[in-house]
């Protein structure tokens, strides 16, 4: 059967990608601080759909992500102060992340302090008591049942005392240690990243806790690594250890090298999924798997960088889009109501953009549609977006 004219050009999942940290419209390297907002990365459908570019059946979208994930937790029992950072922000080893509330410890401690001092007079009263009662013992000399009948008070009374002597000083230790626990949370208060990375998630008021129960979420950038999909009917074309050029989606000359070191068919994402979803269409079917690279040589890149991972050369024909609007299934979004809709720039603030869809190209992963132009900038959807926030549409150096 002749081979079909196709191109399977699919989105990494954008773990940190399109909420990015930038500096003056400029996203800095990986590994460096910023205070500046996170702004959306945009690019026009016609970059998106590659109208100057050609592609094959061997070519694959992806984005540049952090080798691993480190979620930071948040301890019910504490209350929470201050949030320091916002999903965006490049961090690093130490940067304070949040703090919890201190003044309910304090509080506890002086509360604590007190109570020591009382079980102090408390215990030199009972070692007073118990003085007094092993002097009297010994004057008995206990030759008279009066005597011995003393005796045996006096033994009763002491070892009351030592009783009452030993739970006062447990209750002293048992203050002590509690002041010293509140010292610890007091001290510990400030919660501080433990590695190098961009902030993807932070837990709002509204949903305290993401699903994996992390309060934080940060993207690790110590080592790169890129981040690709391939639909179920073409996920045994690639191959772990087959090697791959990586090049730029702006720079075509600039390229990198690296090996494919995981296909991941035990992480299915399935078309009615959040952030792949493409809509009720019963032709739209397909799952989706992610796969990785590592990088030989991550020089010049950045992270959430898109990036076209080719495996190779092909006599497969070019994919030609130019007859029509299309868009990749991925960049759709929908509605509570499943009405479609794609995320776009409106004079440098983010908005929702109905459209209508045509027919579905499902090998492609293509909609045909209408209700945008080949000029719009667009969002790559992610579930936390809202309108108005700031959109940014290029890297430095991509």
């Amino acid at each position: 059967m002749k081979k079909k004219v196709i191109a399977i050009v699919v989105a990494a999942i954008l773990v940190v990608g399109v909420v990015v940290t930038v500096k003056s419209g400029v996203l800095k390297k990986a590994g460096g601080s910023s205070d500046d907002s996170a702004e959306i990365y945009v690019m026009s459908l016609s970059d998106i759909m590659g109208a100057s570019s050609s592609y094959s059946s061997d070519v694959f979208m992806g984005v540049v992500e952090g080798q691993e994930t480190t979620g930071i937790t948040k301890s019910s029992e504490r209350e929470l102060n201050e949030v320091f950072v916002a999903e965006g922000d490049t961090v690093t080893v130490g940067t304070p992340l949040f703090s919890y509330k201190t003044d309910t410890l304090e509080s506890d401690n002086v509360d604590l302090g007190f109570d020591i001092e009382g079980y102090k007079l408390t215990l030199d009263d009972y070692n007073r008591q118990l003085t007094k009662a092993q002097e009297e013992l010994a004057k008995i000399k206990g030759t008279t049942d009066k005597e011995k009948e003393q005796i045996e008070e006096y033994n009763n009374e002491i070892n009351k005392l030592n009783s009452d002597i030993a739970i006062t000083n447990n209750s002293i230790d048992k203050a002590n240690a509690k002041i010293e626990e509140n010292n610890k949370k007091i001290a510990s208060s400030v919660v501080n990243s433990t590695v190098d990375g961009i902030i993807t998630k932070i837990a709002d008021d509204n949903n305290p806790y993401s699903s994996d129960g992390m309060f934080i979420t940060i993207l690790a950038s110590k080592e790169m690594r890129v981040k690709g999909q391939i639909n179920e009917q073409n996920v045994w074309s690639i191959n772990v250890d087959e090697p791959v050029t990586l090049r730029s989606r702006v720079d075509e000359t600039q390229t990198w090298t690296g090996t494919i070191t995981k296909i991941d068919t035990e992480s299915k994402q399935d078309d009615s999924s959040d952030m792949y979803s493409s809509g009720d269409s019963s032709d739209a079917t397909s799952t989706k798997y992610p796969f990785y690279i590592t990088l030989d040589n991550s020089d010049g890149l950045m992270m959430g960088q898109h990036l076209y991972i080719e495996l190779g050369m092909t006599d497969a024909p070019e994919m030609d889009f130019s007859d029509g609007t299309y868009l990749y299934d991925y960049y759709i979004a929908y509605d509570e109501e499943g009405n479609p809709f794609v995320w776009v720039d409106n004079k440098g603030k983010l908005a929702k953009q109905p459209i209508e869809l045509g027919d579905y190209y499902e090998e492609q992963m293509v909609y045909a549609v209408t209700g945008i132009e080949s000029d719009t900038m667009i969002a790559y959807p992610m579930e936390d977006y809202t309108e108005g926030m700031k959109t940014v549409s290029g890297y430095e150096g991509e």
